[in-house]
């Protein structure tokens, strides 16, 4: 069965202004940012099953602020602390582990892992994911256990300032 993984890096925050980095939270732009990419997503069909999110600050700002915009259930957000801080092969573990009913995921993280994610699983250069950008990637007949390098379809990167 055919997969679908969205890589969302979390929306524009502040800056840490003595704050530890995992409480900084979205900025005004950053809200609006990540609505408008909310917008885009409507037209691209996203309709994700979970939503596995870094629990900090500005990825559950994130999250939250994307989910209204789309006008769905908050409940599909599972955090994760894992993701915070995250290796490559720990976010690999992460989706690895999703429930097979599930079939279209997006993961909200940080940089640089959540770009250095996109390109393991595609071979593609993406670059630097903007905040509030996100990659969508296509798997075809695999599970997500049997998810590794390279296996992934890169489709498209986006930020809503395109």
């Amino acid at each position: 069965m055919n997969k679908k993984l969205y890589l969302i890096r979390h929306s524009y925050a502040e800056d840490s202004n003595g704050k530890k980095d995992f409480d900084r939270n979205l900025t005004l732009e950053g809200q609006s940012t990540v609505r408008a990419l909310g917008r885009y997503l409507i037209n691209e069909s996203f309709n994700p099953d979970i939503i596995l999110c870094s629990s900090s600050q500005r990825t559950t700002e994130t999250a939250i602020n994307l989910v209204e915009e789309l006008e769905i259930n908050e409940q599909i957000i599972d955090y994760q602390d894992v993701i915070y801080n995250a290796s490559v092969r720990e976010i690999l573990s992460v989706l690895t582990n999703v429930d097979e009913s599930h079939k279209e995921v997006a993961i909200i993280g940080h940089n640089p892992t959540i770009t250095y994610f996109g390109e393991y699983l595609t071979g593609a250069n993406i670059g630097n994911m903007q905040p509030s950008g996100v990659v969508r990637i296509r798997f075809e007949r695999l599970n997500w256990s049997e998810i590794s390098q390279n296996l992934g379809i890169f489709e498209s990167y986006y930020h809503p300032s395109h």
